[in-house]
């Protein structure tokens, strides 16, 4: 097959998955945003890549404003353009798209169905649920209209697409329930994963770690983006609370504020610093005693959070605030890899963290646990023959024609 996978955010798994793909013999452009802000995988061509995998990061005249919604939807629509361009040019069989804003996603399937591509729509968050929800915190009103116009498009594209692929379980509930009342007998569950082949277990005292968290003090290290979906206030009550080191790898206001707030408070022991390369990853997770993972309750509904995943794989003990139906604490909790309190919990979240750093053997037993999972888990070779057959399947059938009979569709 000629495939695009499509990930609006360019992270590792979906890079990993596109190079697996490739190896199995299919021809794959990984196409992503470059202007995006966040930690990024493999999103370029690598030496060693398979000769029929291709990479194309899309990028855009400004840089992308995240926190003006006005702005932000203005150069979405303008990406989607751009997107839809290259389904255009490249002619795909189909097109596997994850993590694309419903204006990006609606471009996508659009241009698909006008080369005659199938179109696999990849679902990480219910979007409209966490638009609806984040701006009626700002107007209720706003908050359901804008909750109802883009739920609409989210359904025509799941009623629309050739398959869909879910990342829980529970988010085939809200789509059986109302208001959405979809058949979802063409979902299909397949949970993200981290990948074990780019997080080797390196000690905790690496180089890379003592020049950039230097001190003998316990770490705790947070990775990844801080947007609507998290509190910070979390991590400025670990920094108060705990005889610890507290660093936050990410970029952005969020990140921002969280800084001057530290430093108006005089808390020198919580660290703001960017997102570290790919290649470096495996270096900084592994220089934490604990990795601390949070999201919002009403987030946590259509959201999970994967940085759980590289944590898993870096064999090191988690600290979470995340509700406890979410995916993410479910599998934390059941393999024993870290302690879990809900997100509003304040008390519960120190009374963990002080457990964990005063416990050694407890840290590395649930730092050893979660590594045996991701290992289980996380076997991309099994990944990859599922979105093969369902990539298979959701491309378009030939036409056949038989003596005598007008053209029809080849049985699936």
């Amino acid at each position: 097959m000629k495939i695009i996978v499509h990930d609006f955010s360019g992270h590792a798994f979906t890079a990993q998955l596109a190079r697996a793909l490739a190896v199995r013999g299919h021809d794959v452009l990984y196409a992503s945003f470059g202007g995006f802000q966040t930690p990024k995988g493999k999103t370029t061509r690598r030496e060693g890549d398979p000769t029929s995998f291709r990479a194309k990061e899309l990028v855009l005249p400004e840089t992308f404003d995240k926190d003006n919604l006005l702005r932000r939807r203005r150069q979405q629509v303008a990406y989607a353009k751009a997107i839809a361009g290259v389904v255009r040019e490249e002619q795909p069989d189909v097109v596997l798209s994850a993590n694309a804003p419903l204006e990006v996603a609606q471009a996508i399937y659009r241009a698909c169905r006008g080369v005659g591509a199938g179109y696999v729509f990849w679902v990480q968050d219910i979007y409209s649920e966490a638009i609806g929800r984040i701006l009626a915190k700002k107007n209720a009103l706003l908050g359901w209209l804008a909750g109802a116009y883009y739920r609409s498009v989210e359904k025509s594209l799941l009623r629309k697409s050739d398959a869909v692929v879910v990342i829980a379980e529970e988010f085939k509930s809200v789509f059986e329930a109302a208001p959405w009342n979809l058949d979802v007998s063409r979902v299909n569950v397949i949970e993200n994963w981290g990948i074990i082949a780019d997080v080797p277990l390196l000690p905790r005292d690496n180089d890379w770690a003592k020049a950039n968290m230097p001190g003998e003090r316990a770490r705790i290290v947070y990775s990844g983006t801080l947007a609507r979906k998290h509190n910070p206030d979390l991590l400025l009550a670990l920094a108060r609370n705990l005889d610890a080191e507290v660093y936050v790898f990410s970029e952005g206001s969020a990140p921002a504020a969280l800084a001057a707030t530290a430093a108006a408070d005089g808390l020198t022991n919580l660290h703001v610093r960017p997102w570290v390369p790919v290649e470096d990853l495996p270096s900084m997770l592994a220089g934490a005693d604990v990795l601390f993972a949070l999201i919002e309750p009403d987030a946590g509904i259509f959201s999970v959070p994967s940085k759980v995943l590289s944590y898993l794989s870096a064999g090191r003990a988690i600290l979470a605030a995340i509700p406890g139906q979410n995916l993410a604490a479910r599998n934390v909790i059941r393999e024993q890899a870290g302690l879990v309190s809900e997100p509003g919990d304040e008390a519960a979240l120190v009374a963990n963290a002080r457990r964990l750093l005063e416990d050694a053997g407890l840290r590395e037993q649930m730092g050893r646990n979660g590594r045996v999972y991701a290992e289980r888990a996380f076997d991309i070779d099994a990944i990859a023959d599922r979105f093969a057959e369902l990539l298979a399947d959701a491309r378009p059938k030939p036409a056949i024609r038989i003596a005598g009979e007008p053209v029809s569709e080849a049985a699936p």
